[in-house]
């Protein structure tokens, strides 16, 4: 059918006040999913700039690796928030010249 057990107790007269404790508890779950995600995508992004610290030059591309890294982390935040997010294109990346250049 596609209901949630939310959809069938709204059908039924008197439960008002259970209705507003399901979606007081829905909203409290919604943001400490939120919450969680984001300290875990600042974890990550710490992790990230760890890593990226360790390589000398590249400026260019350890830019590029942070928007990329970023805009993921962002789209994962609104997932928890409950938003709908397009599926992202995974980046890709050729490297050209001799190898060590």
């Amino acid at each position: 059918e596609g209901k949630t057990p939310l959809d069938h107790l709204l059908q039924v007269p008197g439960t008002e006040k259970v209705q507003q404790l399901i979606r007081f508890h829905i909203e409290e779950q919604r943001k400490r999913k939120a919450i969680e995600a984001c300290n875990e995508a600042e974890a990550k992004m710490a992790e990230l700039e760890v890593e990226l610290s360790t390589l000398v030059g590249l400026n260019d591309l350890k830019l590029q690796l942070r928007k990329w890294a970023k805009g993921m982390l962002l789209d994962e935040r609104r997932r928890a928030l409950g938003l709908k997010v397009a599926a992202r294109r995974l980046p890709h990346m050729a490297f050209l010249g001799n190898p060590g250049t």
